[in-house]
């Protein structure tokens, strides 16, 4: 919830354990990273850096993962960065966060409308997975680990990426261009 200018409120319920002050903040920064940088109205400070390990990284999980929350947490300029501006822990308590409100609402709106779509998201996301694990499949039946995808499995890729972003919420869809597709 918005508070001033640039104060945002995360309201704390009582269940709180030890572990949730790393695991809520380290969430909450890479979400809010990547709102600002892919899908705000905002300039992150070096779009051509955020574009270079979109289409550069070898996306095949571990540090390729954690190395794009680095990069787009390093792209948010450091006055637009979420800091602590006080912790209340009583009934009720809080976060309140300096930083950009406007992010901050939509990283909320989109949780929320994850919450509300987690049903329709898995699906789509799980039939991403599925066509990239045949694909892999095909590539070492096939023994070719650099086939290109056809321009029906790009345009039915885009598709479910599509899909899956706007069951997040996101109301711009960053096209960009991957080292798979021709």
């Amino acid at each position: 919830m918005p508070l001033d200018n640039n104060i945002y409120r995360v309201l704390l319920n009582s269940d709180w354990q030890l572990a949730d002050l790393y695991t809520f903040p380290h969430a909450f920064s890479q979400t809010y990273a990547f709102v600002y940088c892919l899908d705000s109205e905002l300039d992150p400070r070096d779009r051509d850096r955020i574009n270079t390990a979109l289409t550069n990284y070898p996306w095949k999980g571990g540090y390729s993962y954690v190395n794009i929350y680095t990069v787009l947490q390093n792209q948010v300029p450091p006055p637009e960065r979420p800091k602590i501006y006080s912790i209340q822990k009583s009934s009720p308590g809080w976060l309140d966060l300096i930083l950009n409100v406007d992010v901050a609402i939509q990283v909320a709106k989109s949780v929320g409308v994850l919450l509300g779509t987690a049903a329709a998201a898995t699906k789509t996301y799980s039939s991403i997975q599925k066509n990239l694990s045949d694909l892999n499949v095909h590539r070492h039946k096939n023994n070719l680990q650099n086939t290109k995808l056809t321009q029906a499995e790009i345009k039915t890729m885009m598709s479910m990426s599509n899909d899956i972003a706007k069951h997040l919420g996101f109301k711009n869809v960053v096209h960009q261009t991957f080292p798979w597709v021709t």
